[in-house]
């Protein structure tokens, strides 16, 4: 009898011990920056809600320093995937930027289509995975894809949730402040601080936003979230365009 107990007791032992050192699958970093992750996710509508988005439709005013006029620009961005496909357009200028792994990037500008080349297309590609709203999913849905970190922030009293990809490299990171909603975003390339959350439907985002030295800031006009991912379409080429140089 005693001899079984111990051999239980051994057992018991063993699977806490095996558990405990099996890797946590899901969003890799230590609990304390997830724990804040999820908290910005819960700020901005709700990890389940999050979770169950696909894609974004969202339009910006956009209203840079240099430029006499303002423009609207219309994106659609797939969640599941590196693509995007965003028209911007004012009354004097039209410009189309498209990228995804399909159909690579592209550009339509005042009628002239321009494919970049596969330096610009592989920069866009590793720097996809960063964009804001697809960092906010990836942790809705617990992406094992990244690592998030704490690092010091820029802001006296902050620090800075960072995400890093497989490779260990740090792809972009975001300041909260005491209510967990996200007042800066930025990656290695750029600095945006946030304006005050606001609702459409039923997600929370940032209102506003203000390029870092100033030169650009953007006002969020409409949103949309859905269930399912763009159609394939949107990312392709008008049929029979070539290419103008």
């Amino acid at each position: 009898m005693r001899i079984g107990t111990i051999g239980l007791l051994l057992i018991v032992l063993y699977s806490v011990n095996t558990t405990a050192q099996q890797p946590r699958k899901g969003l890799r970093g230590d609990s304390a920056s997830i724990a804040d992750a999820r908290a910005m996710v819960n700020a901005m509508g709700g990890m389940e809600i999050w979770a169950q988005i696909k894609s974004l439709h969202f339009v910006h005013e956009w209203f840079p320093w240099q430029r006499l006029d303002s423009y609207v620009e219309n994106e659609i961005l797939d969640l599941t995937g590196s693509r995007s496909s965003a028209e911007r357009k004012s009354e004097v200028d039209y410009m189309k930027r498209v990228y995804s792994p399909e159909s690579k990037y592209w550009v339509i500008k005042n009628g002239k289509f321009t494919l970049a080349d596969d330096e610009q297309f592989n920069t866009s590609m590793a720097r996809a995975p960063f964009n804001f709203y697809r960092l906010v999913r990836a942790v809705a849905v617990d992406d094992p894809f990244y690592e998030i970190r704490f690092g010091e922030g820029d802001i006296p009293g902050t620090r800075r949730l960072e995400f890093y990809g497989p490779d260990g490299k740090i792809g972009g990171w975001v300041i909260l402040n005491s209510r967990k909603e996200p007042i800066v975003k930025a990656t290695p390339d750029y600095r945006y601080t946030l304006g005050p959350l606001k609702r459409f439907g039923n997600l929370y985002v940032p209102a506003w936003g203000v390029y870092d030295n100033g030169t650009t800031r953007f006002e969020m006009i409409s949103l949309v979230g859905d269930n399912q991912p763009p159609d394939a379409s949107v990312f392709q080429p008008p049929s029979g365009i070539k290419e103008k140089k």
